[in-house]
């Protein structure tokens, strides 16, 4: 990614709606999973660390990042040590060798060429019988300014992100898009955006009102009651929940 979108993302990742509510919903969804105590949790493409605080309440963290500026701002601010903070990338070189008991790529995946590799080496990387997390933007009607400034590779189906689950090696035990209340405003406010040729203000910039930012993040976060549960049928992004087979070889 760009430069400057990493010091946004570093300058709002504790206060925006979206990284807010895309916590409280993994929290949500790490906190339901079967993980042992002191679990060992790898982030990959950790970015400027807006998950690795709430990463921490559930083991022992682990993350890499390629991007120098980004992982050096981790090391400043999440509290974990810069032994487990370490530049890598996707599929290779990992500075990790694992195993895990939960694997985690939030809006990673899409920014790697060789998404399937970059899967399969997570997956490598995942204990038998451990879980992995993933979040993927949806639709490719939905491209826009973002995704060319954050150098967004493809934006995926369900149907898709979860044939490529598979095919890593992973059980998936459950993948929905999510965003979904807000997915049609977001749809509506891009497809015009694109008919009349405007270009997007960045994503990764603080609603000019603090009501709105809350009230966004409210609506989004209040997802985290239903996924896990039952998928949802639409969505701005997609997430998943995948296993190690106890019988992986």
């Amino acid at each position: 990614m760009d430069q400057d979108v990493y010091h946004r993302m570093a300058d709002i990742q504790d206060r925006h709606w979206w990284y807010e509510g895309r916590r409280r919903i993994l929290a949500h969804l790490i906190r339901r999973l079967d993980l042992p105590s002191g679990a060992n949790i790898l982030e990959a493409g950790c970015g400027p660390g807006a998950n690795l605080k709430m990463l921490s309440q559930f083991g022992k963290v682990f993350a890499f990042e390629p991007d120098d500026f980004a992982i050096n701002y981790c090391r400043a601010n999440s509290g974990i040590p810069a032994d487990r903070l370490q530049s890598g990338f996707l599929p290779a070189p990992i500075p990790f060798k694992g195993p895990f008991d939960v694997v985690g790529a939030f809006d990673v995946i899409e920014h790697v060429e060789a998404d399937q590799e970059s899967l399969n080496a997570l997956y490598a990387l995942t204990k038998i019988g451990g879980y992995a997390l993933f979040t993927v933007p949806a639709y490719s009607f939905l491209w826009s300014q973002h995704d060319v400034v954050n150098h967004h590779k493809r934006r995926y189906l369900r149907r898709d992100f979860r044939e490529l689950l598979i095919k890593a090696g992973y059980r998936v035990e459950y993948i929905s898009y999510y965003n979904t209340v807000l997915f049609p405003l977001v749809a509506a406010v891009r497809l015009i955006k694109k008919a009349i040729r405007v270009k997007d203000r960045p994503d990764e910039t603080l609603p000019r009102c603090d009501v709105i930012n809350l009230a966004l993040r409210t609506i989004f976060a209040a997802e985290r009651f239903v996924l896990g549960r039952i998928p949802l049928p639409c969505g701005v992004s997609i997430i998943a929940i995948c296993r190690k087979p106890e019988n992986a070889l």
